[in-house]
């Protein structure tokens, strides 16, 4: 009887830590974005240029001239990596240190994203100014440029007049 009541107590015992070690485990994001997924991204000197989801739009920094805005709608798949970047540097959960040194660089790139997915909403902002950028952080950002630039909407948008020194 009492080996009975221990390997009872055993399987028992089993079980539970069969249920911590199945149930305590954090669910992963999904790869696909939520129904709510959109974000503004804004970059480059002053942070003037900027890739909106909510309203499909991009804002093209002109320098010399006004600034152009023009319809830009990012594919499924564009929207997917993207998102999947967003949570592999965890920035909906997590607080992000954006920069790493204390050097001055000029003409510096100021960017911001705010996200909203899964009902959360994060907004972060970061600069080249003060030295090098955080390397998951910069990942995203050039994934994101790269994404903007080989749209066909981009590239129909006129050259910049001029540069910043």
């Amino acid at each position: 009887m009492k080996n009975k009541l221990l390997v009872g107590i055993g399987i028992v015992a089993v079980l539970v830590i069969m249920g911590f070690m199945v149930f305590d485990k954090p669910t992963p994001p999904p790869e696909t974005p939520s129904a709510d997924f959109n974000f503004v991204f804004r970059y480059g000197v002053g942070a003037k240029n900027e890739l909106n989801t909510f309203s499909g739009t991009y804002t093209k920094d002109m320098v010399m001239d006004p600034s152009i805005t023009t319809s830009l709608v990012l594919s499924e798949s564009e929207r997917a990596t993207i998102y999947q970047k967003i949570n592999e540097i965890g920035l909906l959960k997590n607080d992000i240190v954006p920069n790493k040194g204390n050097i001055y660089v000029t003409p510096c790139s100021n960017y911001s994203l705010k996200v909203r997915a899964d009902n959360v909403e994060k907004e972060i902002s970061w600069d080249d100014c003060r030295g090098e950028i955080n390397e998951k952080l910069q990942e995203l950002t050039d994934h994101i440029i790269s994404v903007i630039q080989s749209n066909e909407a981009y590239k129909n948008l006129p050259a910049a007049k001029g540069g910043y020194m």
